[in-house]
């Protein structure tokens, strides 16, 4: 019953992060490389702006420590850049 609990909790949670990030910062925009670093290939990007870039860094980490660990080769690296969307007008 403890780890029922506590599982919906963190679900809970990241459910509430994701929401308030999209209403504190709907304009935030975050884009994430994963990159080697010895020839400067993009492999993946990670791109999205409020509520939708919660965990972009995360995620493209996550994704070049899998790259390393499915093709041995170690010179995957990530890289992000954050800036402000003008909004929309009505």
């Amino acid at each position: 019953m403890k780890y029922i609990f506590a599982t919906l909790s963190i679900v809970t949670l990241a459910s509430c992060a994701n929401i308030a990030k999209g209403l504190v910062a709907p304009n935030q925009c975050k884009k994430c490389e994963m990159y080697l670093e010895n020839t400067g290939e993009v492999i993946s990007t990670y791109e999205g702006c409020g509520s939708e870039n919660v965990r972009l860094e995360e995620e493209a980490k996550v994704a070049a420590f899998e790259y390393i660990k499915n093709t041995g080769n170690i010179n995957a690296n990530v890289r992000c850049e954050s800036w402000r969307k003008e909004p929309e007008a009505e």
